[in-house]
């Protein structure tokens, strides 16, 4: 099944570079941790791609009631480089506490809103474009490879 094998290789591929192209487009690259993240294997006749756990949350959108990991927010916040504010709206030190209290503010505001006002809160819906875009594609990718498996294993017989 060499021509599978390689079909499913490209296959992989193609799928986590679409994902990566599509969250660079709708500017989820603070860190580059996302990017990094986005991988594929092939075990057998399956492709399996992986990236970290908030990729589904930044697509699809969070539960408001489940309250985010604080210190996600908080590297989310030095990635950026962004500056905490007092009450009044001037710049603070960003010492641990004023970073923890940010990083605390948007946690509840996620959790009471959403991810991403951008995108009305719901999730930019890339991995959903993805799979449009991919899945045609790949049903041919997989029939084409089937198809010269099987003339391969004919001609053997």
């Amino acid at each position: 099944m060499e021509n599978l094998d390689k079909a499913l290789h490209a296959i992989g591929i193609s799928v986590a570079s679409e994902i990566k192209k599509l969250a660079k487009k709708d500017k989820f690259e603070a860190s580059g941790d996302l990017d990094k993240s986005i991988t594929y294997k092939v075990d057998g006749n399956t492709v399996t791609v992986e990236g970290n756990k908030y990729i589904g949350a930044i697509s699809s959108g969070i539960n408001r009631r489940k309250f985010p990991n604080v210190n996600r927010i908080k590297e989310w916040l030095k990635d950026r480089g962004i500056q905490p504010r007092n009450k009044k709206g001037r710049f603070v030190a960003r010492t641990d506490a004023n970073m923890n209290s940010l990083a605390f503010i948007i946690g509840k505001s996620i959790s009471e809103r959403g991810i991403s006002k951008r995108f009305g809160y719901k999730g930019s819906g890339f991995l959903e474009e993805m799979e449009k875009n991919v899945v045609k594609n790949v049903t041919e990718m997989i029939a084409e490879a089937y198809k010269l498996d099987i003339i391969v294993k004919l001609k053997e017989i």
